[in-house]
């Protein structure tokens, strides 16, 4: 009896422990035998190859495109773990065409081009997992990095099927590394199945108004709650942080951050198409702004230099003509005098909100790499733009040619211009009479202009108003306001913006932006 009694009591103690084992197994870091625990460093990249560069990091996160089976085998010979991409929020092409049922799309991600899936749709996650499956037996990868959880924050109905799938790609591949980006309102359902999760955007990021990488604010009780969290359930946190590969200031603020809050981070570009060397002290470069001498004007001498059925046809916008260029087809040939970091300029007409950015890649022979984005907005004024390549990203496309001869890829906007011009200041004028701020003028230069002299004209070149800037400074943009008298026939009306008097110098010698505008 005392045995049996034993016994029972023995087996009581053994179901406790099991008990707080099964509900706790993740609140113990050393319970869990998390495959990224020991890595000291890991980099992004959704190019193409660059294996000798890859190989110096233990964690590689990549595109399916990036590397052949035998590169993904080679670096996993050397001990790197090699984790793939794959979106399970978003369809990174047209629901219609893959079976996925209308109920199960939430909308659109204009800034991405790609729909929002419901989580909770049964064709969408065998869809995913389906892929997943092809990908290790293709590949052979180590795991996968899942995109694309916020669609669960921004429709928090869904949030129940995120979680589910979640779930489901662990128990589908107990042994894979699965590191999860954001989807932070996730993580107290999701973080026991995942191995990571991805802070993207953590110091740093791409700010799509202003065209420029920026610092951003970090909240201490965020980190903290974020971090007890992952102590919680056995993950780790790394850092992604955008910026130019050059920017000393941001590149060490980043750093700095990391640091202080004790996260391992890596640094690339918008597009992840750049390997980042941090290991040496970052140089700042000096960029050449007369390696160019070239200037292609739409529908004056484009034909020359523009090539590829992504160009639509020529929009007379305010006078001023501009092409839209859409997906990778639109494509332009620039001269260079000499291979070295460089400078040329792009002046694009800001309107349309569904562009959102100018992208611009270089080709290599082979493969686009991008090199630059610049914000598209809706303010229906046209605005120049530094377009930085670097001396290691001109290859030369036609060595038979005198000079650096590169070809550039355009997507995403109407562009007026490219090139250098040979006068800082471009001006435009514009009357709308259905609009509000109808009379308008801008310098849409790389300089400031003074003494600009604004005049409103007839049909027959009689002045009816003038008004006098001091200055404008680039991309900037006045408005005025004048009532005209009775009987005016405001249909006619046109605006002239002349600085210190070289109207003539910039109509004759760039011929970019027409002044006189109807």
């Amino acid at each position: 009896m005392k045995r049996f009694s034993s016994f029972l009591l023995i087996l009581f103690l053994l179901l406790l422990i099991s008990f707080y084992i099964g509900n706790n197994i993740w609140a113990d870091n050393d319970l869990k035998k998390n495959p990224l625990r020991d890595i000291k460093n890991f980099v992004f990249f959704y190019g193409k190859g660059n294996v000798d560069k890859l190989e110096k990091y233990d964690l590689v996160v990549i595109q399916d495109y990036t590397l052949t089976k035998d590169e993904v085998q080679y670096l996993k010979s050397k001990g790197i773990k090699v984790v793939v991409y794959v979106t399970i929020g978003e369809s990174d092409v047209d629901p219609n065409t893959i079976g996925i049922p209308q109920n199960c799309v939430l909308g659109k991600n204009e800034n991405w081009n790609s729909w929002f899936i419901d989580a909770r749709c049964e064709v969408w996650q065998n869809l995913v997992l389906n892929k997943m499956k092809n990908l290790i037996n293709e590949k052979g990868y180590d795991g996968f990095f899942l995109d694309t959880l916020d669609t669960a924050v921004v429709y928090p109905d869904t949030k129940p099927g995120m979680v589910n799938l979640v779930k489901k790609i662990r128990d589908s591949f107990p042994n894979a590394i699965l590191i999860q980006n954001r989807g932070f309102q996730l993580l107290e359902d999701t973080g026991k199945y995942i191995d990571a999760v991805l802070w993207e955007d953590f110091a740093s990021g791409y700010n799509f108004v202003s065209g420029k990488y920026e610092k951003n604010t970090i909240s201490d009780a965020l980190v903290k709650k974020q971090k007890d969290l992952a102590e919680k359930y056995g993950y780790i946190i790394l850092a992604l942080d955008y910026s130019d590969e050059d920017d000393v200031e941001l590149i060490n603020y980043v750093k700095s951050q990391w640091q202080k809050y004790g996260i391992l981070g890596s640094i690339t570009d918008l597009y992840i198409s750049k390997i980042y060397d941090l290991s040496k002290p970052v140089k700042p470069r000096e960029y050449a702004m007369d390696n160019i001498d070239q200037l292609v004007i739409m529908g004056k001498n484009d034909k020359d230099y523009i090539y590829g059925d992504g160009w639509k046809d020529l929009e007379n916008i305010y006078g001023t003509f501009a092409r839209r260029c859409e997906g990778w087809s639109a494509g332009v040939v620039l001269t260079f005098k000499e291979k070295k970091d460089s400078i040329f300029y792009v002046t694009i007409y800001d309107g349309g909100v569904q562009d959102l950015a100018l992208k611009i890649t270089t080709y290599n022979g082979q493969n686009w790499l991008f090199i630059a984005s610049i914000p598209v907005g809706d303010s229906e004024t046209f605005k120049t733009y530094e377009v930085k390549i670097k001396k290691e990203e001109m290859y030369d496309n036609d060595p038979n040619v005198p000079f650096i001869q590169q070809k550039f890829g355009f997507q995403g906007a109407r562009v007026v211009f490219i090139g250098y011009p040979n006068k800082p200041e471009i001006h435009f004028g514009k009357y709308e009479i259905t609009k509000k701020k109808d009379r308008i003028v801008g310098n849409a230069g790389l300089l400031s202009s003074k003494n600009v002299e604004v005049l409103v004209l007839d049909s027959n070149n009689n002045v009816l108003e003038k008004f006098f800037i001091d200055e404008l400074k680039p991309n900037e943009v006045k408005e005025m306001e004048y009532k005209f008298p009775k009987g005016t026939d405001i249909s006619e009306l046109f605006l002239k913006a002349d600085p210190d008097n070289k109207i003539d110098e910039i109509i004759k010698e760039n011929n970019i932006l027409k002044v006189n505008v109807k």
